[in-house]
């Protein structure tokens, strides 16, 4: 009977060994659920672990903000970037400058600073002040449209919201494979210039998010050729001079509307010199679209992929 006993004791034992030396399981750049550790790699090659998904949160970038509102996390958020203004929600949340004083957001006692890599270039020492007060920075910013997906899922996984963050995700690309549908056999497709800036004339880089809309709309982008103005940048170098050689090929002008081409408007584009040569001029499909729907990376994406539809193809998209 006692060789029972403590054959029994042995295996009870044995049992709580095993289980006591189990790794601690983390969320990483692959992984998702309700595990005790948070690990991903920002966009500056930094990896960031977290014990748990960030309560207090301020963005300092306006696509962070408004995904982060996307994927309900009004109350988390205690901050957001000053020049913020979408959704209204914003207009509730206090507002700091990332070329002020880091002490601003110190003294909120965040436990998630959101920016994106120009903000680290730019401000080095703001960011470092940040980090040397204890405070978890991460760095995002997807440079392409393949690139969302995992950006959404970073931002999911840093605040306890994967299982929200991939329906939206295949609402959102549903949403935008129909649209691509109804177009993409339409022949022949229209030809379109993208204008990023009225200054210099400059349009956006091939692999961009607004190249991509085009495409997804069933557009064709005539300035494919042109190139970045930097390294990292999506605008890119065109000119008055080359738009205006190819002007009885562009059957649509867009130019978008915002902080970086605020003057631009159908009147204003049809009335500079030499563009009543310009095809879409002549038949009146000059339009604007602002800059958010197509250029930032946000779910409203699919309405500016939307939009773009509806200036190519207005007979197909009428309702």
């Amino acid at each position: 009977m006692k060789k029972i006993v403590v054959y029994i004791l042995s295996f009870v034992l044995i049992l709580g060994i095993v289980g006591c030396s189990r790794p601690a399981e983390t969320v990483n750049d692959s992984d998702s659920g309700n595990e005790a550790v948070i690990q991903i790699t920002d966009d500056e090659g930094k990896v960031i672990t977290m014990e748990k998904p960030a309560q207090r949160i301020i963005s300092l970038y306006s696509a962070h903000t408004e995904n982060l509102f996307s994927l309900g996390l009004d109350e988390q958020i205690i901050g957001v970037g000053k020049s913020d203004n979408y959704p209204e929600q914003v207009k509730e949340k206090k507002a700091f400058d990332y070329k002020s004083d880091p002490e601003n957001v110190i003294a909120e006692k965040p436990d998630l600073v959101l920016i994106r890599p120009f903000i680290s270039k730019s401000v080095p020492d703001f960011v470092e002040a940040l980090e040397g007060a204890g405070i978890t920075v991460v760095s995002l910013y997807p440079n392409k449209f393949e690139d969302f997906d995992e950006y959404i899922m970073k931002l999911a996984k840093l605040t306890g919201k994967t299982e929200e963050a991939k329906a939206m995700l295949q609402s959102f690309h549903e949403e935008i494979q129909k649209i691509n549908d109804m177009t993409k056999d339409i022949q022949p497709k229209v030809r379109v210039f993208f204008e990023s800036t009225e200054n210099e004339c400059r349009t956006v880089t091939k692999d961009s998010m607004v190249a991509k809309a085009i495409e997804l709309a069933g557009g064709i982008n005539i300035a494919e050729d042109a190139q970045p103005v930097s390294e990292t940048s999506s605008i890119a170098s065109y000119g008055v001079e080359k738009v205006l050689e190819k002007g009885k090929e562009i059957d649509v002008y867009v130019a978008q509307k915002g902080a970086m081409n605020a003057r631009s408007s159908p009147e204003a584009i049809s009335s500079r010199p030499g563009y009543s040569a310009i095809k879409a001029v002549k038949e009146g499909r000059v339009y604007v679209i602002d800059e958010k729907l197509v250029s930032s990376p946000t779910f409203r994406f699919k309405q500016g992929v939307e939009e773009l539809a509806k200036m190519f193809y207005p007979d197909i998209f009428e309702n």
